[in-house]
C-alpha cells in the first residue's frame, strides 16, 4: 500500500512531485479538475465546496494534498501511527472521489479501510515495536497510534448512517440517466456499494463478528464487484482497465500498443502468442474474470476463487495492464487469505465457520534463501523498471517499465510476508 501510494505521487495518474502541485504558484491542475467536476454536474453540495473553498485557494489545497499523501504513504509503509494515517488517507480519497476519480479513489480507499480495521502497524511496523517499549514517549505514541477506536455501542448508529449515505447516492443515479459512461454516475454506484458494505460490516461486528474477518469479506465483495464491473460496465479497453467485452478491433489496438511499449520479451510474447489468437485469450480472460467476480461476491469457495483472482491480476500486470490491476491486487490478496467467513455461501455451507476471533500461528518452513531470492528479484525488477525510465502518467508509453515495477512491488511484499508466515486459524468458540 505504501509503495503504491508513493508511486502514485511520483509517477501515477495524478503525479504531484512538480511545480504544478508544489510551491506558491501551484494549484492549476487541482483547480482545473475541480472546475471540470462542477461543469460535469457534480453533487450540489460538493460543487459549493469546490467553488467556494477549493478553487479559490487551490494553491493551498494543492500543497496540502501533496503533504498529506506523502505523509500517510510513508506512515503506512513503515507502520508508524498507521491507524491515524489510514483515517487521513480515507478522508483524502473520499474527498476527491466525488470529483469522478472512480478508479484510484475507491480501490485505495477500501484497502486503506482494511488496514485501519486490522491495525496493520502492529503486525510488521513501528507501532508494534513501540508498543513493546516502556518509556514515556512510547506510551504517548501508543495513545496516538490507537486513535480512532470506535465504541461498540456506536456501531448501530454508524451502520444506519452508512445506509442513509448509500441511499442518497443511489437516488442520485437516475438524475444522470443511468449513463454509466458518466464518471459521476459511476461515483454514485460505487459509493452506494461501499456504503452498503460498511453498513453490513458494522451490523455484523455489533452482533459479535470478528472485525478483521468482516473487513476481509468487505474486500471480497468489493473485489468481486469490481471484476464484474470491468467486464460488463466499463467495457472500453485500455491499460488502465481490465479486459472486458469490448469489440475485438479495439482490443487488438490496445494489445498492439502494449506490445510496442513493453519490454522486449513480453512484447514479443504478446505479438507471437497473444495477438494471433486474441479472441481466444479475451474469452478466457472474460470467463476467469466473470467466474471469479461472481464467486467472490457470493462468497463461494473464497480461498480458491480469491487465489484465482490474485493470479489473474498478476498475469494482467505482467502483460501490461498496469493501472487498475495493481490496485485491485492488494485487496484481492487479503480477501483470498481471510475472506469467506461472513455473509457468504462458504459460511452458510460450513466451509468457513465464522470464528470468535482470528489467531495467528507462526510457521518457519519458508527457507531463508528463498526469501532472500525473492527480495533480490524484487529489487532487480524495480531497479530495472526505474532504470529503463518511467514517464509520469505514462501508462501507454512506458508500459514495460511500469509493469516491472508493479511486479517487483508484488514480489517484495511476498518476500516480506514470508519472513514470518502466518496462517489464520479459528479460535475456539466461547461458551455461552
Amino acid at each position: 500500500m505504501g509503495l503504491l501510494l508513493l508511486y502514485e505521487l511520483a509517477f501515477g495518474g495524478w503525479w504531484k512531485f512538480n511545480s504544478d502541485w508544489i510551491g506558491h504558484g501551484a494549484g492549476e491542475p487541482l483547480a482545473d479538475r475541480a472546475a471540470r467536476a462542477v461543469s460535469d454536474g457534480t453533487y450540489v453540495w460538493y460543487a459549493a465546496v469546490l467553488e467556494g473553498v477549493v478553487i479559490q485557494q487551490a494553491w493551498f489545497w494543492s500543497n496540502l494534498a501533496v503533504v498529506l499523501q506523502l505523509s500517510f504513504a510513508i506512515a503506512l509503509l513503515v507502520g508508524f501511527w498507521a491507524r491515524p494515517a489510514a483515517i487521513v488517507g480515507l478522508l483524502y480519497f473520499l474527498s476527491v472521489f466525488n470529483m469522478g476519480t472512480i478508479r484510484t479513489s475507491p480501490t485505495f480507499g477500501v484497502a486503506i479501510g482494511f488496514l485501519l480495521v486490522a491495525n496493520a502497524g502492529y503486525h510488521y511496523g513501528l507501532d508494534g515495536w513501540i508498543s513493546r517499549q516502556s518509556s514515556v514517549w512510547a506510551r504517548r505514541s501508543e495513545r496516538i497510534a490507537s486513535f480512532g477506536s470506535v465504541p461498540r455501542s456506536w456501531y448501530p448508529s454508524i451502520a444506519a448512517l452508512a445506509a442513509l449515505v448509500g441511499l442518497y447516492y443511489l437516488l442520485t443515479i437516475p438524475d444522470r440517466g443511468y449513463a454509466f459512461a458518466d464518471g459521476l454516475a459511476l461515483v454514485g454506484v460505487e459509493l452506494t456499494v461501499l456504503s452498503a458494505i460498511v453498513a453490513g460490516g458494522f451490523v455484523l461486528a455489533y452482533r459479535g463478528g470478528e472485525p478483521t474477518a468482516i473487513a476481509a469479506d468487505g474486500l471480497r465483495v468489493f473485489v468481486g464487484y469490481r471484476l464484474l464491473h470491468e467486464v460488463f460496465v466499463r467495457v472500453e479497453p485500455g491499460v488502465n482497465t481490465l479486459p472486458g467485452w469490448a469489440p475485438l478491433d479495439l482490443q487488438q489496438a490496445v494489445f498492439a500498443d502494449i506490445a510496442a511499449a513493453h519490454v522486449t520479451p513480453v512484447g514479443s510474447f504478446i505479438e507471437i502468442v497473444v495477438l494471433p489468437v486474441l479472441s481466444v485469450w479475451l474469452v478466457a480472460f472474460a470467463i476467469v474474470q466473470t467466474a471469479a467476480g461472481i464467486a467472490l461476491v457470493a462468497g463461494y469457495r473464497t480461498r480458491l476463487f480469491g487465489s484465482i483472482a490474485v493470479g489473474y491480476l498478476i498475469v494482467l500486470i505482467a502483460l501490461g495492464f498496469v493501472r487498475l490491476a495493481p490496485l485491485l491486487l492488494m485487496s484481492a490478496v487479503a480477501a483470498a487469505a481471510l475472506g469467506g467467513r461472513y455473509a457468504s455461501l462458504d459460511a452458510v455451507s460450513g466451509r468457513a465457520r465464522a470464528p470468535a476471533s482470528i489467531t495467528l500461528s507462526r510457521r518457519t518452513s519458508t527457507p531463508l534463501p528463498a526469501r532472500y531470492a525473492l527480495g533480490v528479484a524484487a529489487v532487480v525488477l524495480i531497479a530495472t523498471g526505474l532504470g529503463l525510465g518511467i514517464e509520469p502518467s505514462g501508462y501507454d508509453t512506458t508500459t514495460g517499465p511500469i509493469s516491472l515495477v508493479m511486479v517487483g512491488f508484488a514480489v517484495i511484499t511476498l518476500a516480506l510476508g514470508l519472513r514470518d508466515f502466518v496462517e489464520p486459524q479459528q479460535a475456539a468458540p466461547l461458551d455461552d
